[in-house]
């Protein structure tokens, strides 16, 4: 597992957590610029990880997210 995949993973498991929890405004902050820019920039929901994919499908659903990069 690549640090890329692990911390994708986190944010899919954090989204799913709020999501089950009833949240329905989430900020996701993450200090893998790459991984924020991959979500921002919509290459996830075409992404050969599925994380992505689902990260991408989470924040397509009903409720206000950001994410942001924090260096």
């Amino acid at each position: 597992r690549t640090v890329f995949r692990i911390e994708a993973r986190a944010i899919l498991e954090g989204l799913c957590i709020a999501w089950e929890k009833g949240y329905r405004q989430l900020e996701v902050e993450c200090d893998n610029a790459l991984l924020v820019e991959s979500v921002l920039m919509g290459s996830a929901a075409s992404s050969n990880l599925v994380e992505l994919r689902l990260i991408n499908v989470y924040l397509k659903r009903n409720w206000k997210t950001r994410i942001r990069h924090i260096p």
